[in-house]
């Protein structure tokens, strides 16, 4: 898979969700309670955009976390496709005439994965909605992983700041303009600690 047939997939300007309502299967071949781990989706985006928006939300947790080994479980896509991807009209749409389309997590990663084709899944400007960022985080700090929750907590402060610092920049009212460099200054020195930076000075 390329480029080319990403750009296929997304070649009309037009909804991610279709007319019909598909059922999907999520489950992933080293998984160790294949009957309990699998879940079941219903959506109305249609299978080859629900492929690469698998791989994109796999692709995402590990961007953010930094560690390559992260990746999200079944149950956990489900809550995130429920709460970012859901189709207000999904119940108003005719189901599709086949009634199940499986994924295996594992296949769709190392189906994606290539250096050729990782980055274009994560540009997919379709599957870029405000606040994702904050749920896939929230998502993998509520587990019990100490060294991975340690990095993703540093990662959101680091995100937090960011945003504060873009706000502050963008301020205009001179009476607030010393305060706000300042504070500017401040925040661009906690980001370089954060991220280990030693140029920082007292």
């Amino acid at each position: 898979m390329n480029k080319n047939y990403i750009k296929s997939v997304f070649s009309r300007a037009e909804s991610i969700f279709s007319k019909d309502v598909y059922t999907y299967t999520i489950y992933h071949q080293y998984d160790t309670n294949p009957k309990e781990d699998m879940v079941t989706v219903e959506s109305s985006i249609p299978p080859k955009k629900f492929e690469l928006l698998l791989a994109y939300l796999l692709f995402k947790a590990v961007e953010l976390a930094g560690v390559e080994e992260i990746e999200l479980y079944q149950n956990e896509i489900r809550e995130i496709l429920y709460k970012k991807y859901e189709d207000k009209q999904l119940h108003n749409k005719p189901s599709s005439v086949i009634l199940n389309y499986p994924f295996d997590l594992y296949e769709v990663w190392e189906k994606w994965c290539s250096n050729s084709t990782y980055q274009d899944v994560l540009n997919i400007k379709e599957f870029q909605v405000e606040g994702l960022n904050e749920i896939i985080l929230d998502t993998l700090l509520k587990r019990k992983d100490s060294e991975t929750n340690y990095i993703l907590r540093n990662f959101k402060a680091l995100s937090y700041l960011e945003k504060a610092a873009e706000q502050f920049r963008f301020t205009d009212v001179d009476d607030y303009k010393f305060d706000v460099v300042d504070v500017v200054w401040r925040i661009e020195d906690i980001k370089k600690i954060i991220k280990g930076d030693g140029s920082v000075t007292n």
